[in-house]
């Protein structure tokens, strides 16, 4: 009506030409009201000027999928994680990113999808945990959490993903460089610190320091599981404790900067008969891929590809390689 068009056209002041009908602005102003729609929403930190990505309002409009994209967030604020029912009472999962520290120091669309394909089929792998992947197993339930390990962990989303939304024992690995930043994140998570309530700071890292990352791993998530964090080097057969795992997971480790064969002799290493393996990648590196895929065809009897992961966030290219059926 007319008084709804004039309320809009006060939206723009002058800047529109005078000849414009209510219909002109009516279609400009939804048109202004998508773009704000496809915008990231980041927030400031006050105390520290540091910034906060909402994900889910990347998610909502997805349109670029570029590998830097957020490399100036200083957090990633991935809301609540739902389960494989939608319920979402494990709670809200806030990453901190630290550039200093490379490739490593960042959240990866590979490790994102991977966090929510893992969930989605977590029936599957329990099935696996009790019955080595048999498909008779399916009505089975494990009678202690799922023990998870993820390889490679950086910032340690995929495996906090996992631990957030179900009841598993998970431990997130990486080189000893990434120790820091991977506590800090357990910490901020599991551990009780604050986690950005508006406009609140991240926590006390001092008062917190104090807290080993085997006291945050007791701290269960409300209605998800527990997490803790280590050092675990492909290759050095003493990092390999608490192995066999029920499930191992990797986001995007499969790349130049690593041996692609010595990462699937630590998949064989830290299996069971039982174990379920998924590894996400992103199809821009050909040779390290096709290595480390006869390598996994060598040493596991089941290595399966899917191109279409459970995922809301689409971005091309990404692939999850699911491995089982240990060859002794």
């Amino acid at each position: 009506d007319d008084v709804d068009c004039e309320e809009k056209k006060e939206e723009y002041d002058e800047s529109l030409p005078s000849f414009f009908s209510c219909n002109d602005v009516t279609s400009l102003h939804d048109v202004v009201a998508q773009e704000k729609m496809m915008e990231d929403n980041v927030r400031i930190l006050p105390t520290t000027n540091e910034k906060v990505l909402d994900y889910n309002s990347y998610l909502a409009h997805q349109r670029y999928y570029d590998d830097l994209k957020h490399i100036d967030i200083k957090y990633m604020d991935f809301g609540n994680i739902a389960n494989a029912s939608g319920d979402v009472d494990g709670g809200r999962l806030i990453v901190e990113q630290r550039k200093s520290l490379g490739k490593g120091g960042f959240c990866w669309d590979a490790g994102f999808i991977l966090g929510e394909h893992v969930i989605a089929h977590e029936e599957e792998w329990n099935t696996a945990v009790v019955g080595d992947g048999d498909d008779n197993a399916a009505a089975t339930s494990s009678a202690s959490p799922p023990r998870i390990v993820e390889l490679g962990a950086g910032t340690g989303l995929t495996g906090l993903m996992i631990a957030k939304a179900t009841e598993s024992d998970v431990v997130i690995t990486d080189l000893p460089e990434l120790e820091g930043l991977m506590e800090d994140n357990v910490r901020r998570n599991f551990g009780g610190e604050r986690r950005l309530e508006d406009d609140d700071v991240v926590g006390d890292s001092d008062a917190s320091s104090s807290m080993t990352s085997s006291t945050a791993a007791r701290d269960r998530s409300a209605a998800g599981g527990t997490v803790s964090s280590r050092v675990l080097r492909w290759g050095v057969e003493e990092d390999y404790l608490g192995a066999p795992y029920d499930v191992i997971v990797g986001a995007d480790i499969v790349t130049s900067l690593y041996d692609p064969q010595a990462l699937a002799r630590a998949l064989h290493a830290l299996s069971g008969p039982g174990t379920r393996i998924y590894i996400s990648g992103k199809a821009r590196l050909d040779r390290p891929h096709e290595e480390f895929d006869a390598e996994m065809e060598r040493l596991f009897e089941r290595v399966e590809r899917i191109w279409e992961p459970s995922s809301r966030l689409r971005s091309p290219d990404v692939f999850i390689i699911v491995a089982g059926g240990k060859r002794l």
